[in-house]
């Protein structure tokens, strides 16, 4: 099980770190109270308590998630960019089915993993990853380093994590902009729900972010992904097409 002193090495490389219980926050603000502070990480880790480790992303990297469990794998990446995926730092997932979390040169600007193939998340600064030595809740399994310079994106999953260029809106849709909270919603779900192919993830991205921007509550949200489930989207691409735009806009991690 990691240590107090596996979490001490880590921040002293300059790694925000806090205590997971397998692979949920074991503090009350989750990543946001990820620190370097010693004498804050020797409070987490007392003793003998056994924890997982946690660390945000620094700033200056991206995290690209492969999730074999959720269909994605290193070939289906590798094919998004072009052929060829540089080597560079990793960490894989001791569930031992190929999963792993590849550390790249942040490119700058904002990112989604909207256009990415199935079973492919992005992570930035706003999230965090499970760190070695920490065991895989599943499989009692460490989670191990690849370790490598962390490298450049190539250009085609650069163009890949951009958000979809904004859809123009259609004026029966900007004049709902008048309508009342529920109206609105449903208006949106209908924009979502009549997108041509092609168009599908870039519309419901789109209307997610004016769900935020809007405030809406829970209710909003089911109608936009029912709507994507009849536009033709999976369940599990609308609900991280939403999840997306959550995160874009500071609402999720």
């Amino acid at each position: 099980m990691p240590t107090r002193e596996d979490a001490l090495r880590l921040a002293a490389a300059g790694w925000p770190v806090l205590p997971l219980r397998g692979k949920i926050p074991a503090t009350a603000h989750g990543v946001k109270d990820a620190t370097t502070d010693p004498a804050t990480i020797a409070r987490w880790w007392p003793g003998s308590a056994q924890h997982n480790i946690g660390a945000r992303v620094p700033r200056s990297l991206i995290v690209l998630d492969i999730d074999p469990q959720n269909g994605g794998s290193l070939d289906a990446l590798r094919a998004a960019a072009g052929g060829y995926l540089p080597q560079t730092l990793t960490v894989h997932s001791g569930r031992g089915t190929g999963g792993r979390h590849l550390y790249y040169l942040h490119p700058g600007g904002q990112v989604t993993s909207t256009r990415l193939p199935e079973g492919i998340d992005v992570k930035t600064d706003r999230g965090y990853c499970v760190m070695p030595p920490s065991l895989h809740p599943a499989t009692g399994q460490p989670y191990r380093w690849e370790l490598a310079t962390p490298a450049h994106l190539p250009t085609e999953l650069i163009a890949r994590l951009r958000p979809a260029e904004p859809t123009p809106l259609p004026a029966s849709l900007a004049a709902s902009s008048r309508l009342p909270a529920a109206l609105r919603a449903a208006h949106l779900a209908r924009f979502v729900q009549d997108a041509p192919e092609g168009t599908r993830n870039a519309r419901l991205y789109w209307a997610a972010c004016e769900a935020i921007r809007e405030g809406y509550g829970v209710t909003a949200f089911d109608l936009l992904e029912g709507a994507a489930l009849v536009a033709g989207l999976s369940e599990s691409e609308a609900r991280r097409t939403i999840a997306s735009a959550r995160r874009t806009l500071g609402h999720g991690s």
